[in-house]
């Protein structure tokens, strides 16, 4: 009967450590609005942009659940014709995003 209770003591004490260091990751990875203007992550865009909305669509849910980062720059690094048309439409609807080339990074940064 002492191994059971010692087995459920040592459990809670594992979620418990898990739950104090989650919160100290969360914090310091999802902080507050004035640190979320700040970060901004880059999206490489090649071909025909596939998988870019998909990509647009995960990196909607981080920002939107966590606060993430603030901007995503959609870099053009090769799209074709019809990758530039889709990644613009794309990034219309998106005021977060914007459609760059890769010269252009830094006008953003």
């Amino acid at each position: 009967m002492q191994l059971w209770q010692d087995g459920i003591v040592a459990m809670l004490a594992a979620i418990g450590l898990a739950s104090i260091i989650w919160t100290v990751v969360r914090a310091a990875l999802f902080a507050g609005p004035e640190r979320r203007r700040t970060v901004t992550a880059l999206l490489p865009a090649r071909g025909n942009g596939e998988g870019l909305e998909e990509q647009l669509r995960a990196l909607q849910e981080l920002r939107r659940e966590g606060g993430a980062f603030g901007r995503v720059l959609v870099v053009d690094c090769g799209l074709s014709e019809e990758g530039r048309r889709l990644a613009g439409l794309l990034v219309r609807d998106r005021r977060w995003a914007s459609l760059c080339v890769r010269e252009e990074i830094g006008q953003y940064l």
